[in-house]
């Protein structure tokens, strides 16, 4: 479960990414609603990549200091608390500090599973509706598909389907995307045709349903964050206008198609199983979508392709430093205090204590009433330790500042006695040992290939179109040549395996030189039989 910090962290900078969306918005207002559209979608975007970054990029923190007067007044309370404690009796260690739930993180959690269900089950059941829905195969529409295609420049081929539990035409599917229409659609003049399909097929071409999926899923990540709702709906109202763009740029005439859209309108009357799909004539914002077709004014711009990708970058430069990017308060001093008994239960006096981290180390010494205290201690891991003549060494892990109270019991130390008794060993007898030369070697000097026969395609393989790779070994002589030629893969075509080994033994080497001499050496040798198409 992720803990509330990151949730904070998290928050706040999806706070900035939105915050910078809105200021762009608005900024962008006189511009064409494809340019819009593109950073609302990176905007939700890295909505959902900054956490995934932030757990994968190296940290890079940014200290807050709090304070002063606050620092001195949490350090001295924390002293204080500790040497004021009356010391605890040997068998009494401090109980561990409880464990608290982190609710905030719950909830989060709970929520975000409960939408994410959601979308989960409106796009099963449009999945299992397409799958009933019947594929549209008459001639008018094939062709009215195809035609609306290439004036958009959509490649991909997209399925057209008809079923009667929608009103108005959609385009739905995340992947294997289909455009739904009506059962009322075998009615539609040629002139209603060419619209739907341009609006529908925009849709498909841009990848509109998966754009909308992401949207969706990012709103419920973040459904705690009011900024995120809005910037969903700011997201879905931009993605049909610039889809409405898109189709007058294609030659639809702009009053017919505020016309028909107008008429759709009228006949939705739920969405049902297509709940999870992008509607055409969806009611909600209709009258702006429809000011904005006959406003002959208005900057109807696409976006370019080279444009999308440097803008892309752009956004991935600003938000992987965001995303690396972790504010950390620097904490109060911590301290840590406490008495040291022994196992009869009385305090143990003038005792070294060392505390060590992984780059600070303390000492301390208990008092005559067995009392110590560290003070303007780091937070962190800590290995508390002792030797004292006479007990067990003594050693613990302690996390401050959560382990502010320690008290210790020292334990008696084992006896033990070691003796050592040395002796004279005897004089080993005199040898005349003779010096002798140690020869030093380790130069190799690798094999060369100095002639080759290359294999002729046996002209029965050829024929038959029998390909393969023939796999002998062998071993290079001192002499260079090959000794013992055998094929590895004995399941070759006979006629290939013959062909490679007539050639290869006409071979010729110059050996393998050990320290300036020729030794033997093993080969492999690969042989590749291949027809040209």
């Amino acid at each position: 479960m992720p803990s509330i910090a990151f949730l904070w962290d998290t928050a706040g900078k999806a706070t900035i990414i939105l915050s910078v969306a809105w200021l762009l918005a608005l900024v962008l207002r006189h511009r064409s609603a494809a340019v819009r559209y593109f950073t609302w979608t990176c905007a939700l975007g890295s909505l959902l990549a900054v956490p995934v970054l932030s757990t994968l990029l190296p940290r890079w923190e940014l200290r807050v200091k709090m304070p002063a007067v606050a620092h001195a007044t949490r350090g001295v309370a924390i002293a204080d608390a500790a040497l004021d404690s009356a010391p605890a009796p040997a068998d009494t260690q401090p109980a561990p500090p409880a464990r608290t739930v982190a609710w905030p993180a719950m909830i989060w959690l709970a929520g975000a599973l409960v939408a994410l269900a959601r979308i989960g089950v409106g796009h099963l059941r449009l999945a299992l509706s397409l799958r009933r829905a019947h594929e549209v195969a008459a001639p008018e529409w094939i062709a009215a598909r195809d035609a609306a295609a290439g004036r958009i420049g959509l490649r991909r081929a997209i399925k057209l389907r008809r079923s009667v539990e929608t009103d108005v035409p959609l385009t739905g599917g995340v992947f294997a995307t289909s455009v739904v229409l009506p059962a009322a659609s075998d009615e539609w003049d040629a002139q209603r045709r060419e619209i739907v399909l341009l609006h529908e097929l925009t849709h498909a071409r841009r990848r509109d349903p998966l754009l909308w999926l992401m949207a969706q899923a990012a709103v419920a990540l973040y459904r705690f964050h009011p900024l995120a709702w809005l910037a969903a709906a700011r997201f879905r109202r931009e993605q049909e206008r610039s889809c409405d763009d898109a189709v007058v740029r294609a030659g639809a005439q702009q009053s017919a198609y505020a016309q028909h859209l107008v008429d759709l309108a009228r006949s939705v009357t739920h969405a049902g199983a297509y709940a999870a799909a992008l509607g055409m004539a969806a009611t909600s914002g209709l009258e702006q979508r429809v000011r904005a077709l006959l406003d002959a004014r208005r900057n109807r711009n696409g976006l370019s392709r080279r444009a999308c990708w440097i803008a892309v970058a752009a956004v991935l430069a600003a938000i992987v430093p965001l995303a690396a990017l972790h504010g950390q308060e620097s904490k109060a001093p911590a301290s840590l205090s406490g008495n040291v008994y022994d196992a009869s239960g009385a305090v143990v006096p003038d005792v070294l204590i060392l505390l060590k981290s992984a780059n600070h180390e303390e000492a301390a010494r208990t008092s005559a009433t067995g009392e110590y205290a560290f003070v303007s201690l780091p937070a962190g891991s800590y290995t508390l330790e002792i030797r004292q003549p006479g007990f067990a060494q003594f050693q613990k892990t302690i996390v401050l500042p959560d382990g502010s109270q320690t008290n210790i019991t020292l334990g008696i130390g084992q006896v033990a006695e070691q003796v050592e008794v040395v002796g004279k060993a005897p004089r080993p007898p005199a040898t005349n040992v003779t010096p002798r030369r140690i020869r030093v070697g380790g130069m190799v000097q690798a094999t060369k290939l100095v002639r080759m026969t290359k294999p002729v395609y046996p002209p029965g393989a050829e024929a038959a179109g029998i390909e393969g790779t023939v796999m002998l070994r062998a071993v290079i002589s001192t002499s260079g040549d090959l000794l013992g030629l055998s094929v590895l893969n004995e399941s070759m075509d006979g006629e290939l395996a013959a062909a490679a080994m007539d050639a290869v033994k006409q071979w010729h080497y110059q050996p393998t030189l050990l320290n300036g001499e020729p030794v033997e050496v093993v080969t492999t040798i690969a042989v590749t039989f291949r027809l040209e198409r």
